[in-house]
């Protein structure tokens, strides 16, 4: 609904009573029916590293350029990194977020190998050398950084989905290496819960702490086919998209693969809108 301009008042007092009750009506009708947020500038950053050195994945490339494919059908201003440096990661991400400041969704997709760090889970580059976990660091880009300052932005919605759990590329431990619960431990496998701020959903292929498999019979990932698949369904709130994602990922896994979500979104929110330009899909 927008607010029209007071025409037709007897005196200014009128007016300007009218004007006043109209800006409260119209904040409170902003309160009570927010608006959804697919309309706008919409941009995207999607990554899809694979070729990591004695462990190359077979779907995250494939993964990316789907997901890449899908939202430029949907009217997306995109960016496409494959087969990332670190150093290229973290140049791209810099410019990238320079670039989405007002966009009304701002949305990152990474498909590759992720670890976790005291806390702190980050995105592995295919150049990285990882022979402790100590390594990680500075050697793989900072996923929590990358939330931070998402949520600097006062406006629009932030979406970040990572297929990024597929347990660690191999790694060269100096001599004398202990394994986990001593010195010198190698990299954790899987990612951490970490907590969505205000505005801004991040979504997991699998649980904290859990692999998501490659899938070598396949073209695609089990989460990333899902994940897009849903996507496309017009009208669909983006957390029944996770639902049913979770759901055809958990049946197709046997129950060993729990994709995961943390959300902070406060308003409504949906890919591309029904028919009748509401995103209330069931």
């Amino acid at each position: 609904m927008k607010c029209k301009s007071v025409s037709g008042c007897l005196s200014r007092r009128e007016c300007l009573g009218a004007a006043l009750r109209g800006a409260a009506l119209c904040a409170t009708l902003g309160q009570v029916w927010p608006t959804h947020a697919q309309t706008g500038h919409r941009v995207a950053l999607v990554i899809g590293n694979a070729n990591y050195p004695g462990s190359t994945l077979v779907n995250a490339i494939n993964d990316a350029r789907l997901v890449h494919a899908t939202l430029k059908e949907m009217g997306f201003t995109l960016t496409l990194l494959l087969d990332s440096s670190n150093a290229e990661l973290l140049s791209t991400v810099r410019h990238w977020l320079a670039s989405a400041a007002s966009a009304s969704v701002r949305f990152v997709y990474f498909a590759g190998h992720g670890a976790q760090y005291r806390g702190r889970n980050f995105l592995i580059p295919v150049d990285a050398r990882l022979r402790s976990e100590d390594d990680l660091p500075g050697s793989a880009f900072n996923v929590n950084d990358l939330i931070d300052r998402l949520s600097r932005f006062e406006t629009g919605v932030n979406l970040l989905v990572l297929d990024a759990c597929r347990s660690i590329p191999a790694t060269s431990p100096p001599p004398g290496t202990r394994l986990r619960g001593g010195t010198g431990v190698l990299p954790q496998s899987g990612l951490s819960a970490t907590l969505a701020p205000r505005g801004t959903l991040v979504a997991y292929s699998t649980a904290p702490g859990a692999l998501a498999a490659d899938n070598p019979q396949a073209s695609n990932s089990v989460y990333t086919r899902h994940f897009v698949n849903h996507l496309k369904t017009r009208g669909l709130p983006i957390e029944t998209v996770f639902k049913r994602t979770r759901a055809a990922v958990l049946q197709e896994s046997g129950g060993t693969q729990v994709p995961w979500e943390s959300s902070s979104l406060v308003n409504d929110f949906c890919f591309s809108t029904d028919a009748a330009g509401q995103c209330n899909g069931s």
